[in-house]
């Protein structure tokens, strides 16, 4: 990890209370089940860059995205950002004052705007909630500012969600997430919901902000074409365990997981078309009752009996970090 990263993970966790009410439980005899949804993920950001979380379904990319900007509370580990543990209590008020330096982008640009509020309102609610303008004339004027910024026109504060577009919409999200000028934006899944035309048009619009603002990004996403457009280092999650980071260059040149190897096969390629492709095997394990050991073991085809009992730990190869027996002993 890089000493002077802006946001840093350690041994971060989180596990999710799902057992039945009190009276079911004590009548059937059942215990309490828990989710493991992040388990001891670390990793580091530093200023400017653009890490990516990529993963299937369920690899917990989502809850590491809500633990960083504070709507979930970890398990255990923590999260620092720019030398502030955010859950320490001891730097809780100094923390509250650095808040506005971090913004987040959802993945439904409808679900994510108040359908009630106009355009102008919901983009100035940062401005107000930290401070940040002293009268309606001045939020007025960066309301303005910042819908241009994202290419949308100044009267366009005028009218309500539903009368734009889903591209429209995640640029008013954008412009919303830009409002209290932050250092970091966590973008989960930040064009998912858009067709592939206007998903490009808003990533463009992404890289352009980034460069002029200096932004760094935490970018959550299932779409590797994405990932290899704007990421600058890439972290591969399984069962919330990151099993690969690498840098972006790296990881797409030589995945070194097998399971890293898996999502990039099944990537659609226009040098493939016509050969045999490899779908992505089996389905992923239920979190709740992960296997033991390596939790890809049942779908890995490097598995060994080393891989059924033991969590792999991180190894340095190459510029990349590998939790992998198989890499670790030379099988892959």
């Amino acid at each position: 990890m890089t000493s002077h990263a802006l946001i840093r993970a350690e041994h971060l966790s989180k596990a999710f209370d799902v057992s039945k009410p009190w009276l079911e439980r004590t009548l059937s005899g059942e215990g309490r089940r828990r989710l493991t949804a992040v388990s001891d993920v670390s990793f580091d950001i530093a200023a400017g860059e653009t890490f990516a979380l990529v993963g299937e379904s369920g690899s917990g990319k989502s809850t590491i995205a809500r633990l960083v900007v504070g709507l979930h509370a970890a398990s255990g580990g923590r999260i620092v950002f720019d030398g502030l543990d955010i859950a320490d209590p001891a730097s809780a008020r100094q923390f509250a004052a650095e808040r506005r330096r971090i913004a987040m982008i959802f993945q439904d640009p409808y679900a994510s705007l108040n359908p009630r509020w106009r355009i102008g309102d919901i983009i100035a609610e940062p401005l107000y909630a930290f401070d940040l303008v002293k009268n309606r004339d001045e939020a007025q004027a960066r309301v303005d500012e910042l819908l241009r910024l994202v290419k949308l026109d100044p009267l366009d504060g005028v009218k309500f969600p539903h009368e734009f577009s889903g591209g429209q919409r995640q640029r008013v999200a954008i412009a919303r997430a830009l409002a209290s000028n932050p250092d970091v934006i966590v973008c989960d899944e930040p064009t998912s919901a858009l067709d592939v035309s206007v998903q490009a048009q808003v990533l463009n619009l992404m890289r352009d902000l980034q460069d002029q603002f200096k932004l760094t990004y935490l970018l959550i996403s299932h779409n590797l074409a994405v990932v290899r457009h704007m990421a600058t280092r890439v972290g591969v999650l399984y069962l919330g365990r990151l099993v690969e980071v690498a840098p972006a260059k790296t990881l797409f040149a030589n995945p070194r997981h097998p399971y890293t190897r898996m999502l990039l096969a099944a990537v659609p390629d226009l040098h493939l078309v016509g050969r045999a492709r490899t779908a992505v095997q089996g389905e992923i394990a239920n979190p709740i009752d992960l296997p033991p050991g390596c939790a890809f073991h049942p779908r890995c085809p490097l598995a060994n009996g080393r891989c059924t009992s033991d969590i792999p730990q991180p190894i340095s190869r190459d510029g990349a970090d590998i939790a992998c027996h198989a890499v670790e002993e030379g099988r892959e």
